[in-house]
């Protein structure tokens, strides 16, 4: 079961079930993504004030890094299922900030998309991924400007399908890396010694762990 990033006390960002969803856009990109392109939309939500840069500070930059390539390893091994906290089912304020992460990254993962060739159903399942999260954050909103268009659509439908969306949407995007860089991702790890701690947190060596 998947479990959402621990914060610090000190911490001042978005909250967690923010962070999930940011997290998650950022592992659907089907192209390498260097996090501090993104990582100050977890405390600004993506609005940035006189354009003030703001930084996170390393100890919590590195608890999110670790939660990212958590999340990353259960994509891949397709055995990521949403939190139960985030009460998607509810379409509670804990759903609602997950969409609004999602979407406040997505801004920079969207152009990677548009430069990949894709066959009509992962193109179709990345549509209603993002109409899902755009449900998600203001239902109504978005019905009414589907609506708008001519679109009529059942909210319900597409949150039973959710963690399926998220897994076809993962494997598209590492299928659009292995394409482009001929390798599965980039490593992740490049930087991480044989006999370092393992950044997923386990308190194991990285040999023991994750590098195994």
């Amino acid at each position: 079961m998947s479990t959402l990033v621990t914060l610090s006390e000190h911490w001042e960002g978005m909250p967690a079930s923010f962070i999930e969803g940011a997290l998650l856009a950022a592992n659907i990109c089907p192209a390498p993504l260097d996090p501090d392109t993104w990582l100050s939309v977890l405390v600004t939500a993506g609005v940035e004030e006189d354009g003030e840069v703001v930084s996170l500070n390393q100890d919590d930059k590195q608890v999110v890094l670790a939660h990212l390539e958590q999340q990353y390893h259960a994509l891949m091994r397709n055995d990521y299922v949403l939190p139960d906290s985030l009460m998607l089912s509810m379409r509670g304020e804990h759903a609602q900030a997950f969409a609004e992460g999602f979407l406040a990254v997505w801004p920079y993962v969207e152009p990677h998309w548009h430069e990949v060739t894709l066959n009509d159903g992962s193109r179709r399942m990345l549509s209603a991924l993002v109409t899902s999260m755009l449900l998600l954050h203001d239902e109504a909103g978005t019905l009414a400007q589907m609506k708008e268009v001519g679109i009529d659509v059942e909210p319900g439908q597409y949150m039973e399908q959710l963690d399926l969306m998220i897994q076809e949407v993962a494997k598209a995007a590492d299928e659009a890396q292995q394409g482009t860089h001929g390798a599965h991702q980039v490593n992740p790890f490049k930087s991480i010694g044989r006999n370092d701690p393992c950044p997923c947190g386990s308190g194991a060596k990285f040999k023991k762990c994750c590098g195994r």
